[in-house]
């Protein structure tokens, strides 16, 4: 609310006038923004129950607001008690906000307690100059300590642990907060060296100023929070577009996306490309007999084998129920069959253990090899897939190998006889 405000004084009117913030409006606005923000914070961890910090940031709303809308003097409580309920709901909310972003940003609980310590000695000094020792001095400088300390703890957290994926929603929230420490901090350097003239009451346009602040960080603090749970969701949602949700191996199109612009590579470069197409052996028979939940930690245990015989450079993906695709970039026919080879001795020697005894099982591999005059991705594919069916109708277990050459695919290859599995 805007008040004209009039001055003694010459003017070019007359009286002189000017306008000046009425803090118990600015109060009440701040204490609305509060709500608001808390309100819609908590519609989002409803929905959103498995975002860490949430909560805790919905909390933060409600008790600030509290705390606020107690700052205007109330008649029937002691100022002293007034004071102290609105300043500390308020500190409690705002240690709930720093608890909120460190569980968001995944971090362990213990990090937390150095800061929080240091909130409650500082609170404990507000308490002090409240009660024990009432200066209004004091109390600016330790609230605005308070405010600056845990401020630039939350903006250090967010630049420092924050995944890739969130920026630049992390970046602006930490700006933000990095901005309002330093204004504590100068709210608290203007407590110490401040003249007063004598007197014990805070200067006018020291209360306006940080009431304004603190709205302003109020409303950009809660859309900064806003802002990265939909970073995190969109990247989420990215991952589970691109990844198989069991194995955490890539999915089939991520693997077809690869694939074609690898064939592409290779043929502009005139490198060479492998592929293997690998199956598990009797997987129903697995989970016929073991369960499926059995069966799904035989699909982890063989992806996890796959991926340690792989090169990063490799791209490994799950295609099916129990089949696996590894494009090789850069790798010819024999070091792709070797590829194979290890895997699939690798995969036989591996045992899983469940309750039920200990499980094992063995993989068919077929290896195809883009050839000089090879054409298309799908081609590939179908000569991997040919090979797999030749391995797994001459006894499973084994590996076989195919071409893409000049006349299409190419007799299975003399390599091919020396792959017999155990």
């Amino acid at each position: 609310m805007l008040r004209p405000r009039h001055r003694p004084g010459p003017s070019p009117g007359g009286k002189g006038t000017s306008v000046d913030l009425d803090i118990p409006s600015l109060l009440v606005v701040n204490t609305l923004l509060q709500t608001v923000a808390a309100l819609c914070l908590s519609m989002a961890a409803l929905s959103l129950p498995r975002q860490a910090g949430l909560t805790y940031w919905a909390a933060s709303g409600f008790a600030q607001a509290a705390g606020l809308a107690l700052s205007n003097q109330l008649d029937w409580l002691p100022p002293w008690l007034t004071l102290l309920s609105s300043q500390f709901l308020i500190f409690t909310g705002y240690g709930l906000a720093y608890i909120g972003v460190v569980r968001f940003l995944g971090r362990p609980a213990h990090e937390t307690w150095p800061m929080l310590a240091v909130g409650v000695l500082l609170a404990a000094m507000f308490l002090w100059f409240t009660v024990g020792a009432p200066e209004n001095r004091g109390r600016i400088l330790v609230s605005s300590l308070f405010f600056a300390a845990l401020s630039a703890a939350m903006a250090w957290h967010l630049v420092r642990h924050a995944e890739r994926d969130l920026c630049p929603a992390t970046t602006v929230t930490a700006a933000l907060y990095a901005a309002w420490a330093l204004l504590a901090l100068a709210r608290a350097g203007w407590a110490l060296v401040i003249d007063w003239q004598g007197t014990a009451q805070e200067p006018h346009a020291m209360k306006v100023a940080t009431r304004l602040v603190i709205i302003c960080v109020t409303t950009t603090v809660t859309n900064g929070y806003l802002w990265m749970i939909s970073r995190r969701l969109d990247s989420e949602l990215m991952q589970q577009a691109r990844q198989d949700p069991l194995t955490g191996v890539a999915n089939r199109r991520v693997m077809w996306a690869a694939g074609e612009m690898e064939v592409s590579r290779a043929l502009r470069h005139h490198r060479a490309l492998s592929l293997l197409m690998i199956d598990i052996d009797h997987f129903k028979a697995v989970n016929d007999r073991w369960g499926h939940g059995t069966g799904d930690a035989l699909l982890v245990a063989v992806a996890d084998c796959l991926t340690h015989e792989l090169r990063r450079s490799d791209i490994l993906a799950r295609v099916g129920g129990e089949e696996f695709m590894a494009l090789l970039p850069e790798t010819g026919l024999e070091d792709a069959w070797a590829v194979a080879e290890r895997v699939r001795q690798q995969v036989a020697t591996a045992t899983l253990d469940r309750p039920q005894g200990a499980v094992r099982c063995t993989v068919s591999i077929g290896v195809a090899t883009l050839g000089a005059d090879g054409h298309v991705w799908e081609e590939l594919v179908t000569a991997a897939d040919q090979a797999l069916y030749r391995a797994k109708d001459t006894g499973r277990n084994r590996t076989e190998t195919l071409s893409v050459g000049p006349g299409g695919l190419e007799a299975i290859l003399p390599l091919a006889q020396s792959s017999r599995g155990a």
